[in-house]
């Protein structure tokens, strides 16, 4: 009996649903975030700057600087953060967000009393919180307090004095040296005379070192701011008398050339003709140079600042010629030439000195010069130096000794107007080579060149 009850209770137990269960699982998630940060932000600046400049020069060669420099900084900053953050969370797994405003119907925005917003928006792709008013359960205050004081005081002061003191000149017209302060010894003139060009020529000699075995042509007036390129010229024979090519010396001296002619007016002797020993045979040209810069550069002399010392030529004749080749090495020379000459025997050695162009005018195959000018001229223009060269047969000299120094003077005038003074027209490099040298269309006229521009 007992076992039928229990079979009885057991099948009722089914029927009702025997088993209950139940799983109730809530999660409640709320969060609040309250985050105070309050900032201020003071910042003085206080900037102070004095400077002082005093800058003097003058173009001496002496130079003394002389720079004062104080600069004192102060800077203080102060910084004060007060941040104060609140976070509480709760979190409700059941999916309900805190969502205040809500999209309803075509797009509404409505808070949870059903009241309808105009200012907000239902966002197309989120349609369940509006845009504006968005609440998540997450409130944030952010108050700063940031006290910042800077205070930077900056006092410079700079004293500069640079006083340059420069006694150096330095023209384009080629016054590159230094004044010279010592006495000058005044020049006296032997005679004056008058050539084509457009200057009054003074012929002079002095007795200092250096020139008292020379003759000075000049222009007569050096007060017009004119510079005049230098010449030195070696005399036939290596003559000591400083008029034997008077005619051809006032002619280029009257285009504006300071001349100095080996030897004195009248002089007699020679000058050593150690051919073997070329470059001492043009040390007197070389002195001439010499004294004649450093006159240019005494506050004192008469040729003061009246010469261009960086156009500087010489040449010669005959053996006064082999003088002027003897030059050709030195660092000062422009260009240089030869006037019935030429060296004895080839010398290898010495062209290899040769830095500047070369004219060579010779008086054809009866000038006794010719064969030793047609060497030298070939062995120096294998070199790649520019080179000219003139003849015309009618002997030893040519027509040098003529009035105005002949057709000679005309082509070595031509020559230093070309390459002292950039001359390219018909007074200069025009005469001597292009369709208008009357010299270049073969006739009496014997023309070669080699590496010209």
């Amino acid at each position: 009996m007992k076992k039928y009850i229990l079979v009885i209770l057991c099948f009722l137990m089914a029927a009702c649903g025997g088993v209950n269960t139940e799983s109730s699982s809530e999660s409640d998630s709320d969060a609040d975030t309250d985050s105070d940060t309050d900032t201020d932000s003071d910042t003085d600046t206080d900037s102070d700057s004095d400077t002082d400049s005093d800058a003097d020069s003058d173009s001496d060669s002496d130079s003394d600087s002389d720079t004062d420099s104080d600069s004192d900084s102060d800077s203080d900053t102060d910084s004060d953060t007060d941040s104060d953050s609140d976070t509480d969370a709760d979190s409700d797994s059941d999916g309900d967000t805190n969502c205040p405003f809500r999209c309803v119907g075509q797009g509404e925005c409505r808070d949870l009393g059903g009241t309808y917003l105009p200012d907000y928006t239902c966002p197309a792709d989120t349609p369940i919180c509006c845009e504006i008013g968005d609440d998540t359960g997450s409130d944030t205050d952010t108050d700063t307090d940031t006290d910042s004081d800077t205070d930077s005081d900056t006092d410079t002061d700079s004293d500069a004095d640079t006083d340059s003191d420069s006694d150096t000149d330095s023209d384009s017209d080629g016054d590159t040296e230094a004044d010279i302060d010592e006495a000058c010894t005044a020049s006296q003139n032997r005679s004056t005379a008058s050539g084509s060009g457009p200057y009054d020529v003074v012929i002079e000699t002095n007795s200092d070192d250096g020139i008292n075995k020379g003759t000075i042509y000049r222009p007569a007036d050096l007060g017009n701011g004119d510079r005049f390129p230098i010449f030195a010229w070696g005399e036939g024979g290596c003559s000591q008398d400083g008029e034997s090519n008077r005619a051809a010396m006032v002619e280029i001296a009257s285009h504006g050339y300071f001349v100095i002619a080996d030897g004195t007016p009248g002089g007699t002797g020679s000058a050593s003709m150690n051919t073997g020993n070329i470059v001492s045979m043009g040390q007197p040209l070389l002195n001439y140079i010499t004294w004649t810069i450093r006159e240019n550069n005494k506050p004192c002399s008469a040729y003061y600042h009246s010469i261009d010392t960086s156009k500087v030529s010489t040449n010669g004749f005959s053996c006064g010629g082999l003088m002027a080749e003897g030059t050709a090495g030195d660092p000062r020379i422009t260009t240089w030439g030869l006037t019935s000459s030429g060296m004895l025997s080839a010398n290898p050695g010495f062209y290899e000195t040769i830095h500047t162009p070369v004219l060579f005018v010779e008086g054809g195959p009866s000038d006794m010069a010719y064969e030793n000018g047609l060497n030298d001229y070939a062995a120096i223009s294998e070199l790649g130096i520019p080179i000219l060269f003139f003849s015309k047969d009618i002997g030893h000299g040519g027509d040098l000794f003529q009035p105005g120094g002949g057709d000679f003077t005309k082509i070595i005038l031509a020559w230093l107007n070309w390459h002292l003074k950039g001359d390219e027209t018909d007074t200069g490099k025009g005469l001597l080579v292009g369709a208008n040298c009357p010299y270049c269309q073969g006739g009496d006229w014997e023309m070669m060149s080699a590496n010209l521009e």
